[in-house]
């Protein structure tokens, strides 16, 4: 039996059914069904039978004896593995579209430049799917903007930056500009967090706007295409600004800051990788800041 039949097995004891714990895992139902009768075959004996009438899967005897197994068996795993100290060879991490976009290429350029012995894998997930893929030891570090409510993993604020107000070139705005100046027509909106749209509603009124995205590469294209306005954070307006069809206008009233934040285990010092990432990012941060 391999780590990964055991992982499927106690992921369908926590989930019940074999659809919900196949996609816990992101594998497919009939690969997890396969693995299952698999392990079973190992073993000797039936683990699961179905209440009758219901999708829902009951431990058998053998089951919940190999249940308190599997549970030690992951247990020391973990131990063994924690007693290793060398660098891992692989890193995996999931982060926000904009994040991804705008600022993580430069530390993923300087992290490989540094530590071209570890592989990266970059994935893109929403913040649920990220955290239960981290919980599921697929995911090393997920990227946010909004609050966690699960006190089994760990947030740290990665940096903090300020919102500012940037239009197509041939947008002719007042510098700086208020808020009756800006068409809810003209209007790319983006919700960055439920902090933005919370201050959106009170400063410029509730977002009516016929355009709302969340694709980086789609704010690039209707600003360079359309006649429109959009408030984004400070590192996306740098990128869009780079080929001189966007640019930046000061405004009369305060903007919001977006707080990233960077989503692991609680133990994520004991993985040098994790570690070693977060200072390549550090390190660019403060470039962006001074």
């Amino acid at each position: 039996m391999t780590n990964l039949e055991i992982e499927c097995f106690l992921s369908i004891c926590e989930h019940k059914t074999i659809s919900r714990a196949a996609e816990e895992l992101y594998i497919t139902q009939p690969s997890l069904s396969s693995r299952l009768k698999t392990l079973e075959k190992e073993i000797g004996g039936e683990l699961f039978v179905r209440k009758k009438g219901s999708r829902e899967m009951m431990l058998t005897g053998v089951g919940k004896d190999f249940y308190k197994l599997a549970l030690q068996y992951k247990e020391l795993m973990r131990k063994m593995h924690s007693l290793c100290d060398k660098t891992p060879n692989h890193l995996r991490i999931s982060s926000l579209n904009s994040v991804d976009t705008f600022l993580l290429p430069q530390v993923y350029d300087r992290f490989l430049q540094e530590y071209d012995e570890i592989e990266l894998e970059i994935q893109n997930m929403d913040l649920t799917a990220a955290s239960k893929s981290i919980h599921a030891g697929y995911t090393d570090i997920a990227f946010t903007t909004g609050k966690i409510h699960d006190n089994t993993l760990k947030q740290t604020l990665v940096f903090k930056e300020p919102m500012v107000l940037v239009c197509s070139k041939d947008l002719n705005l007042p510098s700086p500009v208020c808020p009756e100046d800006l068409l809810e027509a003209q209007e790319l909106y983006v919700e960055w967090s439920n902090d933005f749209a919370d201050w959106h509603d009170t400063v410029l009124g509730e977002s009516h706007s016929k355009i709302t995205v969340s694709i980086m590469a789609h704010i690039k294209q209707f600003l360079e295409s359309k006649v429109c306005w959009a408030i984004v954070p400070r590192s996306v307006a740098l990128g869009l600004e780079k080929d001189g069809n966007v640019k930046r206008i000061k405004t009369n009233f305060d903007l919001p800051c977006r707080e990233v934040s960077m989503i692991t285990l609680p133990d994520y010092q004991k993985n040098v990788a994790i570690c070693k990432f977060f200072n390549c990012l550090k390190q660019t941060v403060s470039e962006y800041t001074t």
